[in-house]
């Protein structure tokens, strides 16, 4: 920006890229660029936002070869079929969680469609990448597992299956046309696998035509995802109850994952859980609990062992707890270290809203964020103290 500087500038970016600068492809640079295209004037930008991006393609990457694995050469529930089909014992059967996914789909497309007319790219391009990551890959793909591996035997199992094949598909082809203005050439690679699967029935006009006609038709239709109409949002598919029911079974999944934490048990050591509450809302859950916290068993009860020392979470009107062989001894040990620790965190964050200087001069978002860890280890140390008295 200075000519001036240009000489130490170059001397200093040699020295931090002694082999040159890394190459993270242009989907990655676009999607950076994107993420900062907002309204100030200024970019700070930084390498390690590109390779966050490549990470992102990766994982789109990722999940198309999934999808793919899992939808290549098998009945996806495209064929023609009646509305009253699509229920249980019919050719489809779509589970609470194909509700939830599609719902969250619709709500991102309203708020691309928002950020695009507002010209917020940056906007735009975070709500596509939440989605994806976090609600697509990270917990749908996951629970899609489920009716494709445990349930695909008896008659009601493939339909549950070929519903969850039908959302895989439907889905990611509508993300591939969402994300496509943001990176075009991950989009359009991807987008030529997926669509033929994903349009192979349902598409008025090819229906009735077969092998290699139905293959030019499709050809001719799929030349380019850029000919493509671009997602809009149908507010009739946005389901509140399939949002709270997969808000419920996360917070139980983080549940079992806290209580592994707490007691220090490899994530990779199956362990059966014990559940009290609502027995048809947890057997329900069980499936997916076992597969995405990887429980070897969930047992439910009217109520936990009342002479059990393990850990409890709360969910809701649930009660969570390991079924687990603890030493006593060690747990109050290590139960005593992180009660000091917890407590030794709270007295900083309360001596720093102690010094009036601090609270007048630091920004308003630090001072609320200094209060919001101090409400968080009070909760924390509830929850140990609680733990610790049942010990004895």
């Amino acid at each position: 920006m200075n000519p001036k500087q240009a000489a130490s500038i170059e001397k200093r970016t040699r020295k931090e890229y002694p082999q040159g600068i890394p190459a993270f492809g242009t989907d990655a640079l676009r999607f950076t660029f994107a993420s900062l295209a907002g309204p100030g004037r200024n970019i700070n930008f930084d390498l390690n936002r590109c390779e966050g991006y490549r990470n992102f393609c990766n994982k789109l990457w990722n999940a198309t070869r999934f999808v793919l694995m899992n939808c290549e050469g098998r009945d996806c529930g495209f064929a023609p079929h009646r509305a009253d089909e699509c229920a249980p014992g019919g050719y489809l059967h779509f589970g609470t969680a194909d509700h939830w996914i599609v719902s969250q789909l619709q709500r991102t497309e309203v708020e691309v469609a928002k950020h695009f007319d507002d010209y917020r790219f940056d906007l735009a391009a975070r709500a596509i990448y939440e989605f994806v990551w976090n609600e697509y890959c990270d917990w749908y793909l996951e629970l899609a597992k489920v009716p494709l591996q445990e349930t695909a035997g008896d008659a009601a199992g493939q339909a549950r299956a070929r519903a969850t094949r039908r959302t895989l598909l439907r889905v990611l082809e509508t993300v591939l046309r969402l994300a496509h203005p943001i990176v075009p050439f991950i989009t359009e690679e991807l987008w030529q696998k997926v669509a033929p699967l994903a349009m192979r029935y349902g598409e008025r006009g090819v229906q009735a035509l077969s092998g290699s006609a139905l293959d030019e038709a499709l050809a001719a239709r799929r030349h380019s995802i850029m000919t493509q109409r671009y997602p809009q949002a149908e507010a009739g598919r946005i389901d509140e109850a399939a949002e709270r029911w997969a808000a419920e079974l996360k917070s139980m999944v983080d549940a079992c994952r806290a209580l592994r934490g707490e007691m220090g048990v490899s994530p990779a050591q199956k362990l059966p859980l014990v559940a009290a509450g609502d027995a048809a809302r947890l057997a329900e859950f069980a499936p997916y609990l076992r597969a995405l916290a990887r429980l070897e068993a969930v047992e439910i009860v009217a109520e936990l062992p009342s002479g059990s020392v393990a850990p409890v979470q709360i969910v809701g009107d649930a009660r969570l707890m390991l079924k687990i062989e603890i030493d006593v001894a060690a747990e109050r040990q290590r139960i005593d270290k992180e009660v000091a620790r917890v407590e030794g965190e709270m007295r900083k964050a309360e001596a720093k809203l102690g010094n009036a200087s601090f609270v007048e001069r630091a920004p308003a978002a630090v001072v609320e964020q200094e209060r919001g860890r101090i409400a968080a280890f009070g909760a924390t140390l509830e929850r140990l103290r609680e733990q610790r008295a049942r010990l004895g």
